[in-house]
């Protein structure tokens, strides 16, 4: 992600991200409320400069929109269910809920959450969004993968 365009939104969202991943990864270990709140710390913390690969003097300041975070994390767990099945439709045979990477997973779950109870913000900021935050975090193929679901549910669903 082009790093003069991470805004308190783009950061809000991979901030969700990654929420619903470790949330994933460490079930039964942690609840959302613990994991969502570590990730508002960590967003507070002046390391996370150096995570972005921004230097001391950079202008570019970093910070999330700590309710939008929460609205995402919140939407996408209570609704996980309906959120899978959406995402379960898009998968060709041979990928089954279960065997998706996990940080795809993340990925499509907060993304499909986002177009499904979010309207107020454009379908294509969201698709071209969760597009530009996994060419960060995931192969070519599962970019194209991230933009495909996104843009089919979007169009059907519009």
């Amino acid at each position: 992600m082009n790093k003069s365009q991470l805004n308190t939104k783009s950061l809000s969202r991979i901030a969700a991200i990654q929420t619903i991943y470790q949330y994933e990864n460490y079930k039964g270990e942690s609840d959302i409320e613990g994991l969502l709140l570590r990730m508002i710390e960590f967003y507070k913390d002046s390391d996370v400069r150096s995570d972005h690969e921004l230097n001391k003097d950079s202008k570019l300041k970093i910070r999330l929109s700590k309710n939008y975070l929460q609205e995402l994390v919140k939407f996408t767990h209570e609704n996980i269910e309906e959120i899978d099945s959406i995402i379960q439709q898009y998968l060709v045979k041979e990928w089954t809920i279960e065997t998706l990477p996990k940080l795809l997973h993340a990925m499509l779950r907060v993304g499909v959450c986002e177009l499904k109870y979010f309207p107020e913000t454009p379908r294509k900021v969201i698709i071209n969004e969760y597009t530009d935050i996994s060419s960060d975090m995931l192969d070519d193929g599962e970019i194209g993968f991230v933009n495909s679901v996104l843009d089919k549910y979007a169009a059907e669903n519009g």
